[in-house]
This record gives C-alpha cells, structure tokens and sequence, in this order.
C-alpha cells in the first residue's frame, strides 16, 4: 500500500536546507512577515529535516484552532522550555490539569475583583514617577518593568518588593534569560552541565524566587490554621483559597461519579503548595514584563508622534486636572472610576499593541491531522500564529506601520475579524490576566503622562528582541521632561 501523498500549501524552499533556519534564527518576525506577504492565508515550510511548520495568516482559521478545535493541539516547544521556570502553571501546563487550574483560577480574574487593585497601580505609578528629575535622562524598559514588578508583587503577594527590588528583579532576569536559552538545541545540551555559570547562575535564581513565593505561602497556611485576624486581599490569598467543586468527580470517560463524590475529601479541590507556586510564579513573571513591554513602546511611540502625545495630553488634563505648579505636583491620580473617561488612553495603548504586540507569535503542535482549507495538515507538524504579522496586515489596517489610534473607533472594532487583532491571544488558552492588563496599562500611562513628557535620545537604536516576549533589543533610553516646567 502506497503511503498518502500529502500536498503542501505554497511555502518557501530552498537548495541551502539551512538557509531558512538561519533567516529564522536571526529574523524570525521578518522571516514570518516576508513569508505570509508572499504565500497568503497559510504557507508551509521546514525549519529542519523533520520539523514541518505551517504558518496560518487568517483570521478565522486562526479562531477554529484557538476556540473551536483547541483540543486538537498542544502547545509549542518555545513555552514548553518555560516549565523549567514556570512549572505546571496555566501558560505551559496541557489537557484536563490545565482546564482544572483555569477553573479554579477564573473567578479570581473577574473584573470585579481586579478592580479593587487599581489604588494599589495608581500609588505605585505615581511614587514612581516622582523618583525622575527633569531633564535627566532614563532607560524607560528597565525602569518600567521595575515598576510592573512592584505593581505585581503587592497585588499578587502583598509584598513590599521595593526594599529588595535589585534582587528580586536580578533573579527574574536571570529565570528570563535561561528560559530563551533552552529554546535553542545547543542550550538543552549545555544544561546538562550544571557546573556551566548560566545553569549554575539559573538554578541559584529559581532557588530565590522559590524561597520568595514558598515562605509567603507557608505564613498564609499558618495564618489560616492558627485563626489570625490578618487578612490579606491579594491573590496569592485567593490561590489559597480556591477551591474548585468538581475536582475529582469526573472518571478518565468523562463521567460524573457518585462515588468520587462520596469518598472526596472537603479539601480536595484545593491547590497543593506546588501548584499555587506555579500559578504565582507565572503570574509574577508574565504578568509585569508582558505590561512591561507594552508600556515602554507605547512611551516610544509617543515620543515619535507628537500630535498622538498632545491629544493624549488633552484627554488626561480634561479628565484628571492638570499640573499644579503651587503645589509641585498633580491635582489627582486616576483611579478605575476614570477609566471609562480615558478612552483615547486606551485607544492609544491599544494602537501600541497592534504595531508591538507584547507576545508577538503563538505556536501549536498538531496531534491529529487537521484540516485548513484545502489542506490537511498531519500531526506532528507546527503551526504558528503571529500576532505580529496579522497586527501588521493591509488587509485590515489601513497604512498598517502608521501609529494611528484614531483608528480604533467603535465602527472599526465591529467590522475588524475577531482574530486580527489579539495580543493576549484567545480561547481557553487565552490570557487570564487580560481585565488586569488594560486596567494596569491606561492607569500607569494616564499617571505617567499627566507629569511627564519623553523624548527618544539621540543615537538610541530601535531593534526588535522577538523573545518569549516582544523587547526593545538595546533598551529604550529616553530624556525626561517635567510637564510643568
């Protein structure tokens, strides 16, 4: 019997076979870019003898496999190497643990309850603010994700991380690091060698965070049992607390069992120690360098766009109160009740997010053939979905590397295909923490710009750091203008 003849949708090839993987390496945004300008709504191609990728460029077929046929595939290898840091958190984690954990942790991200950290963001945002002079100049990545850390230590820990905000962010970027070291095959190899400094140095700053998260954990368990009147509302607390209904009750058929229910423990669905320290430290590290990143290209962007800035301005000081030069300072933070006035905010966060998503591509192993179109694509393969390169399409965005966010009008956002705008991806291996993200973003942009200006200082290169997570490469240094100056 003849084996099936599978017919390839149009891709690139070449006589070099690593030709293209280098491209990749190199480029991988541009590489996906020329290949779906080129080749359409899905293209194919190898990224070594046995690696088959396919790269999906349509907004709805990209909803099937996110939403509709989600089950059909796992997650790529790049997010995979993150368990090494991660663990079992809701990002890596797969299959029925994963749809357990999202249960429990959903209600804990309802709006509602997010809500109630927005004095924590706008205190914090504005201390932060206060600490630059004007006229000097900043690297504004480094200093915004000190600051999203901060924000994410107190909401997530009730943790005061300031004191101790060197170390804490040292060895996050360390775990950082060591993360996008092992997507590479020579960093696996290397990581067998623990007595190597970046392995060594990996292993000592997982050690730190663990010993972090672990103790907090410990003093919330002894709390509870011992009946203290301290009271925590973070989310670590909520962690604790969640308890999910129906844990144990379906059989491996999918069947609800009377007698799993009969025999269950009242703590059963309760997270172990383990799984609250892979949920927080996924958290903690997604959470502020994600918002991170978007914040530091939004100041980019702004600082390119002076008409963007002024209008932003407009809307801030309408809304909020401009400087008051008798007193030095500003007549009032926003808080979440502001947010719904903010909308040209948000439109200009979320214009940021479309030229620099903050995950800028997403990947999918196939387990079963599936079928795009008119091609079938076998199991075993990759997929990817870049959100970077249908963020970027003519086919949706007028002037596409323009940074318009009067564009976002509510007309717009109906008629737009729901999966050609998605920076925190979609379904249920969407981003849990997105309510949290928007809430963070306008009220730490609103706080900052109500005082400061920035403007790009000369010489400062602008390269893309496509990692996990979407970088400016050589930092952001920005020189500081005091708004009532």
């Amino acid at each position: 019997m003849k084996s099936e003849i599978i017919k390839y949708p149009p891709g690139p090839t070449y006589k070099m076979p690593g030709k293209l993987i280098r491209q990749f390496v190199d480029d991988p945004i541009k590489t996906l870019t020329t290949i779906a300008q080129k080749y359409g709504d899905i293209s194919h191609f190898k990224l070594g003898p046995k690696q088959h990728v396919y790269l999906i460029n349509n907004p709805d077929y990209i909803e099937k496999v996110l939403i509709y046929d989600h089950r059909n595939f796992k997650k790529g290898r790049r997010l995979q190497t993150a368990k090494a840091v991660l663990g079992e958190g809701l990002v890596t984690s797969e299959g029925d643990f994963h749809d357990r954990q999202r249960r429990l942790i959903q209600p804990i991200f309802h709006p509602k309850q997010i809500m109630t950290y927005g004095k924590v963001i706008s205190d914090y945002a504005s201390r932060f603010g206060d600490r630059w002079k004007h006229g000097s100049t900043v690297d504004i990545s480094p200093e915004l994700m000190r600051l999203t850390l901060d924000i994410i230590c107190k909401t997530v820990l009730n943790y005061d991380v300031e004191s101790e905000a060197q170390q804490v962010g040292k060895a996050l970027t360390t775990s950082r690091n060591y993360s996008k070291r092992l997507q590479s095959p020579i960093g696996h190899v290397l990581d067998k060698f623990p007595i190597l400094p970046a392995p060594r140095r990996a292993r000592q700053a997982k050690k730190e965070l663990d010993s972090l998260v672990y103790g907090l954990i410990s003093d919330r368990r002894e709390q509870e049992e011992s009946g203290s009147n301290n009271r925590y509302d973070d989310l670590l607390t909520r962690l604790l607390q969640a308890h999910d209904s129906n844990a144990g009750l379906v059989g491996p058929d999918g069947a609800f069992s009377t007698s799993r229910l009969a025999s269950r423990s009242t703590s059963y669905g309760k997270m172990s120690d383990k799984q609250v320290r892979d949920e927080v430290m996924t958290i903690f590290i997604a959470g502020h360098e994600t918002t991170a990143n978007a914040l530091t290209w939004t100041f980019y962007l702004l600082s390119q766009y002076p008409d963007v800035e002024m209008k932003l301005h407009d809307e801030i000081d309408s809304v909020l109160g401009a400087i008051d030069n008798d007193s030095h300072g500003v007549k009032n933070i926003p808080t979440i009740d502001d947010i719904p006035k903010l909308q040209y905010t948000e439109k200009v966060l979320r214009e940021s997010m479309r030229l620099f998503p903050p995950v800028w591509t997403i990947g999918r192993y196939v387990e079963n053939n599936y079928s795009v179109g008119e091609y079938t694509i076998p199991a075993g393969s990759s997929i990817f979905m870049s959100q970077y390169v249908m963020h970027h399409n003519p086919l949706y965005y007028e002037e596409p590397e323009q940074f318009k966010p009067d564009r976002w009008t509510d007309e717009f956002k109906a008629r737009l295909p729901r999966f050609s705008y998605f920076p925190f991806g979609g379904g249920i291996r969407g981003c849990i923490g997105e309510t949290f993200a928007w809430m963070e973003g306008i009220l730490i942009i609103a706080t900052i710009v109500q005082k400061w200006s920035m403007r790009l200082v000369q010489g400062q290169r602008i390269k893309l750091d496509p990692a996990l997570t979407l970088r400016p490469k050589y930092g952001m240094k920005m020189k500081l203008i005091q708004r009532d100056k």
